[in-house]
């Protein structure tokens, strides 16, 4: 389970990781109905952890391309662009009287945002066929289960194959992305998440 060169930190956050993806799991099959108000909680804590790392990449980002312009570093016209489009929307959001709701904010989601998500899903499909087969040979150990899964997924996220596929098959992976996939995704993020927080306590402390 462990690597022999992992530190007692990473041990501690795999552990962390495992029991919450664990935990978020049981929740969602239903198996044991205590387990609900944990689960809320872990929910809870999901959702301040991803506002907070969303704040830190957004810092992150503006810092790393302002460096950019200011060093006049190669492509910085883009990251001026960048800059410029994020700084834009921010302050829609924030002045806008309807806040995110508002008719430009909608527009901008309908316009640019949502059409770029689509074109991003698009691309992904081939994506995942090269890396397929780059690195799931059927050879390797899970190969197949997972080069299935991936396979089982576009067909019926994709609308042309959805409608000519067997309800039963379209309804059951339907079944396996709400329930077990986004447990274990869930679980699994919130996991990180904590491991984060203690690797940089740890961090912390050490260099204090």
């Amino acid at each position: 389970m462990f690597s022999p060169n992992a530190t007692w930190t990473n041990r501690i956050g795999l552990l962390v990781a495992t029991a919450a993806a664990l935990l978020v799991l049981v929740d969602r099959s239903g198996f044991w109905p205590g387990t609900r108000p944990y689960a809320t909680l872990l929910y809870g804590w999901v959702l301040l952890l991803s506002g907070f790392a969303l704040l830190l990449g957004i810092a992150n980002v503006l810092w790393v391309h302002l460096w950019r312009v200011v060093k006049g570093q190669e492509e910085w016209v883009l990251s001026l662009l960048l800059i410029g489009v994020l700084l834009a929307v921010l302050l829609l959001g924030l002045l806008a009287p309807s806040g995110t709701t508002s008719p430009i904010m909608e527009w901008v989601f309908d316009s640019v945002i949502a059409p770029s998500q689509a074109t991003l899903f698009a691309l992904t499909a081939f994506f995942l066929m090269a890396a397929a087969y780059q690195f799931l040979r059927l050879s390797h150990p899970g190969g197949v289960w997972i080069l299935l899964g991936v396979f089982l997924t576009l067909l019926v996220q994709t609308p042309f194959t959805q409608a000519n596929l067997p309800g039963i098959l379209v309804d059951f992976v339907d079944w396996l992305l709400i329930w077990p996939v986004m447990a274990a995704l869930r679980g699994a993020l919130l996991g990180v998440g904590l491991a984060a927080v203690l690797t940089g306590f740890t961090l912390y402390l050490r260099h204090r």
